[in-house]
């Protein structure tokens, strides 16, 4: 079969592509006797042809290449991915230690609760009188300390999941 005979059973063959049928079918499509209807199978594979992909809009530039340019010179350099993947696990991680750092306050909230209510305790157990008086600072405090403790995990979660 020549060259030219080839090409018009396989339109492929422009772009590279190879056409091992001897039979001249392509895809699924069943072998033609004369070489007008294998013609005609060609011109109408090429009416679904793989024409070459054009952005529709202007794509920015960067040293004479337009992105798609850039990203088929890329192709050699297969450890692009790889980087990307070792950068997203480093943005993992100092997620975490920062997340780690930000929940510190919460030990200082814990400890400060303890020392509020064994003040509470001892005023208490020193002067009953005002016990009452001391329950309402008590608990003034209290939720003042703990709005500390959620203002850090809603920093934790921010540094999280934003």
């Amino acid at each position: 079969m020549s060259l030219s005979a080839q090409r018009t059973l396989c339109p492929l063959a422009r772009i590279g592509a190879r056409c091992f049928s001897s039979g001249a079918t392509q895809a699924g499509a069943p072998a033609s006797s004369s070489p007008a209807a294998a013609a005609q199978q060609a011109t109408q594979f090429e009416s679904k042809a793989f024409a070459p992909a054009t952005p529709s809009l202007r794509t920015p530039t960067m040293f004479g290449l337009n992105s798609a340019q850039r990203n088929a010179a890329m192709v050699p350099f297969a450890a692009a991915p790889l980087v990307q993947q070792r950068n997203q696990s480093i943005l993992a991680a100092s997620k975490m230690v920062g997340a780690g750092c930000a929940t510190i306050a919460l030990a200082g909230v814990g400890a400060g609760l303890g020392v509020m209510f064994g003040s509470l305790i001892n005023g208490a157990a020193r002067n009953p009188n005002i016990a009452k008086q001391l329950v309402g600072y008590a608990l003034l405090g209290f939720a003042l300390t703990e709005s500390i403790a959620l203002f850090s995990l809603l920093v934790v979660f921010l540094i999280l999941f934003a």
